[in-house]
């Protein structure tokens, strides 16, 4: 990862947003000496976020999945920094991101900024003894230094989608763990109604090509599985009986 970047710019070759400017700005050369400010110039313009601040919670998300991308050795990130985000979220110092800004598919450019803007030592930063706070003071009581940007390192920080997929990720855990206390819910109903297990028996719903189906069918049974309080009444509420149906859509 060194190596081939050192090779590059040895000899000072023409390697777009390494040793030129960005965009309509591609044919512009940079000078060696203005290669660090380039890339921090490039974080600072993309820290253009509005908005409240993500919740610590959905930082550390954020974060993690960023370090893992990185970790993988194909982003050309020098490894110091890759060290200074790894030791930041362990101290669970966290940057100021805000909700509003990314461009999607397209990437995260404006949060993955701010991730980095707090990692130089500038915006503000979170911790559990501080709260919010300058992010230089955070990493200073943590005993943490600012990042020095290499060439690359800039575009290599932003470079990604690590929001919109801790975000989704959030989400699906939510709906899942939403999905199971529906399950939960009408398992009882149906138990207060003394109502029929019998619509969620394997053998019915093994005729058909639904997984998610099947799974809530399944879950129903183990969760109305009594001898105490058998099945008895059928037809006692259809939408109990149908309730694998729309719940199996989202499994």
């Amino acid at each position: 990862m060194i190596l081939s970047r050192k090779t590059k710019i040895a000899p000072f070759s023409v390697v777009y947003g390494v040793t030129t400017g960005f965009g309509k700005f591609a044919r512009v050369v940079i000078p060696k000496d203005k290669l660090r400010e380039l890339q921090e110039n490039l974080i600072r313009s993309h820290a253009a976020g509005v908005g409240r601040p993500l919740t610590p919670e959905r930082t550390r998300m954020l974060l993690a999945l960023r370090i893992n991308v990185l970790a993988k050795g194909y982003s050309g990130v020098t490894p110091t920094v890759l060290k200074a985000y790894v030791d930041a979220f362990n101290a669970c110092c966290l940057p100021w991101v805000p909700e509003k800004g990314t461009v999607g598919a397209s990437g995260d450019l404006a949060p993955l900024s701010h991730i980095a803007l707090g990692m130089m030592g500038e915006g503000r930063m979170w911790s559990p003894d501080s709260g919010w706070a300058d992010s230089k003071y955070i990493l200073e009581q943590n005993n943490l230094t600012p990042i020095v940007l290499g060439p690359k390192d800039g575009l290599a920080l932003i470079n990604g989608t690590q929001m919109i997929t801790a975000l989704g990720a959030e989400g699906v855990a939510r709906a899942d763990s939403i999905c199971r206390q529906a399950d939960i819910v009408a398992a009882l109903s149906l138990e207060v109604l003394k109502g029929t297990s019998k619509a969620f028996q394997s053998d019915v719903h093994n005729v058909r090509p639904h997984v998610g189906q099947k799974l809530v069918a399944r879950r129903l049974r183990s969760l109305l599985h009594s001898e105490t309080h058998p099945s008895e009444i059928a037809g006692v509420c259809l939408s109990l009986f149908c309730h694998h149906n729309p719940i199996g859509l989202f499994l």
